[in-house]
């Protein structure tokens, strides 16, 4: 595994760390992930309903060094920058889902 690649884990893993903890104040579940050659992720869940879920990346969001939360698929949710504004909609989808 190349020294770019750890490194580049590592930063992922602090971005959604900053995430993990206001989505675990709110009263999210989280669980990180680090699986050797994928990048890091979190899996946010409902805490009484588990089924209900969403999948978390940190990303280099474009050519001028900032960091941003994507959901599993690629669309971008919030800067990382915002960490809390990021747990706030992640809780407004999962919240929305529960709901339906």
């Amino acid at each position: 595994m190349s020294t770019r690649v750890i490194i580049d884990a590592e930063a992922e893993l602090a971005q959604l760390e900053r995430l993990t903890d206001a989505l675990r104040a709110a009263g999210w579940a989280v669980e990180v992930a680090a699986p050797a050659g994928r990048r890091p992720s979190a899996l946010v869940a409902d805490p009484h309903m588990r089924r209900i879920n969403e999948s978390v990346i940190a990303a280099p969001d474009g050519p001028g060094g900032s960091w941003a939360f994507f959901y599993g698929w690629g669309e971008r949710i919030a800067p990382c920058t915002d960490p809390s504004g990021a747990a706030a909609l992640l809780g407004r989808v999962l919240t929305a889902r529960r709901d339906n």
